[in-house]
């Protein structure tokens, strides 16, 4: 699941700022890790097959936060702003933009030679209607502080805050998980609930031909594109013909995809496949660090999980070293609190380590406290109820973490079921609170990611369904403020207060792993995003 959230820290908001052509974001990680082998002059042509283990659930931006989702949208729409691969905001559909003094006011001035997949025109109105309506949508926390949003003219549009902030030019961006992409407001209109599901139109390098649900989406290159960003060498229109995602849930068959050549690109390398798709001629796998925290996170309406002492013996029955060595293979790192390291706002390790640290005695003690005691089978039991749970995830890799979860926790007297659902039944059932426990791999730019667990992301995507003031009032304030010190202060209680309360169970921080086919160039991947927009990828015919 993506972050749906976050942002990096853009300068400060009380002062003019203009964005003529690039604008630092402070605080953001370079993003360029590795680029496939330019190998030549790009030729155009060509189909680009991608495999992944999940398929979309909605293509409307803003409506969901699933990686899946938001990859593939990155690939049809365009926002009015994107990061580039130096971690600064660059023009997209908006040429420039500038703010008022005080931050509250922010002007963009469009593109004027843009037109949406369909034909129709890109203009100010387009962008008004999908803001007023992400308003209204699950990652609405985004534009929390947006007060109004106006187009005095085709093509300039203007956003009032409620207040001055660090974060709405970031926020805005399309690198933030997509959300701020505009869609044909005349085609949302028109297909109500259904857009996303049943059709799209954006003004992005790659049109919607077919969504074969669960087994495939095919993109189409859009001929006319000639917007792109300045992030990219090519401006458009993109090099291959087409693109295939193709759904194969399973880690040994995406794996065989690569090494028979019936797919381009596996961009979810199962860690135990790496060696073995290495030594295979003509086939190149790169991993790197990725701004993730994986993670258990508990159902705190159950009953069983208002004490704290099973969860933070939870917290201390897991031995996340013996995951990343004998289920990982060594491509992750253990985590030693929630929010990576690298993300600015982390907390100190020496601060979180303690909280997080395997403990088995420590674990023992504290369910012992609450009076658990061990029965016959070495489950423990209170008032005549065992101390067992089902936590819900999706994936394989995810099965096979919390397989080696479940049978440490069984150490110590604790029984964790799993119970492994597919992308759109994990969703239903996780926001209507019917899981104990769930799983997910949360990946982010930033602490703002934060927000999935403030009240007002109940029901989605704070699916924990925590509702804690203190949480929610120190969050507002990381939103709020222009004082960057003081943000980041911010987001490092916040993080600590989190585990303290050990509302989420942090595992490890999972790297990037990508195999592609000698045919397969000019690829630069995205440490947040991967694949990103795909604007300098060919195929060599």
């Amino acid at each position: 699941m993506g972050d749906g959230g976050s942002d990096s820290p853009q300068g400060t908001a009380t002062s003019a700022a203009s964005g003529d052509g690039e604008t630092p974001a402070a605080g953001t990680p370079g993003a360029a890790a590795v680029t496939a082998e330019p190998g030549g002059e790009a030729t155009p042509g060509g189909t680009l097959t991608i495999v992944r283990a999940t398929d979309p659930l909605n293509l409307h931006p803003g409506m969901n936060s699933g990686l899946a989702d938001i990859a593939t949208n990155f690939l049809i729409y365009d926002a009015l702003v994107i990061h580039g691969f130096d971690g600064k905001i660059y023009p997209a559909l908006a040429e420039s933009w500038e703010s008022s003094d005080d931050g509250t006011v922010w002007t963009f001035h469009l593109r004027q030679d843009v037109r949406f997949h369909s034909g129709e025109p890109f203009t100010s109105a387009h962008v008004v209607d999908h803001f007023q309506r992400w308003k209204e949508m699950p990652t609405s926390t985004k534009i929390a502080l947006l007060d109004s949003v106006e187009a005095p003219d085709d093509y300039t549009v203007v956003f009032t805050l409620k207040s001055p902030t660090l974060v709405f030019l970031n926020n805005i961006s399309q690198t933030e998980w997509a959300y701020a992409s505009i869609p044909n407001m005349k085609k949302v209109e028109e297909l109500g609930d259904d857009y996303g599901v049943v059709g799209v139109d954006g003004t992005g390098p790659f049109k919607l031909e077919e969504w074969v649900k669960d087994d495939h989406i095919t993109l189409v290159r859009n001929e006319d594109y000639t917007w792109g960003s300045p992030i990219y060498s090519n401006t458009g229109p993109a090099y291959p013909e087409r693109i295939i995602f193709k759904v194969v849930p399973e880690e040994a068959s995406r794996s065989a995809l690569i090494e028979t050549g019936e797919a381009n690109m596996n961009i979810e390398v199962a860690a135990r496949d790496v060696q073995r798709l290495s030594d295979i001629p003509g086939v190149t796998v790169a991993s790197f660090p990725r701004l993730s925290s994986n993670h258990i996170g508990f159902n705190m309406q159950r009953e069983l999980f208002q004490d704290i002492n099973v969860r933070k013996a939870i917290m201390h029955g897991i031995n996340r070293e013996e995951i990343t060595q004998f289920v990982m293979h060594g491509q992750a790192d253990p985590a030693e609190g929630y929010l990576h390291p690298e993300v600015v706002g982390a907390a100190p390790r020496e601060q979180t380590r303690p909280l997080v640290e395997y403990n088995p005695e420590k674990a023992v003690q504290l369910l012992e406290e609450s009076g658990w005691t061990l029965g016959p089978d070495g489950i423990r039991v209170k008032d005549g109820k065992p101390l067992s749970f089902t936590l819900y995830l999706t994936t394989e890799l995810h099965e096979q973490i919390n397989q080696a979860v479940q049978a440490q926790l069984r150490e110590i007297g604790v029984d964790m079921q799993v119970r492994r659902l597919e992308a759109a039944g994990y969703d239903d059932a996780t926001k209507a609170g019917e899981h104990d426990a769930r799983f997910i791999p949360m990946i982010y730019s930033s602490a703002d990611h934060l927000y999935f667990f403030i009240t007002d992301s109940i029901p989605s995507p704070n699916t924990t369904f925590w509702s804690d003031p203190k949480f929610d009032e120190l969050f507002e304030k990381s939103q709020t403020t222009t004082d960057e010190e003081e943000r980041i202060k911010t987001f490092q209680e916040m993080e600590l207060y989190l585990l303290e309360q050990a509302v989420v169970i942090p595992i490890q921080h999972l790297k990037w792993i990508f195999a592609w086919d000698e045919k397969t160039k000019g690829t630069t991947f995205h440490n947040i995003h991967g694949i990103y927009k795909l604007m300098d990828t060919w195929v060599e015919q």
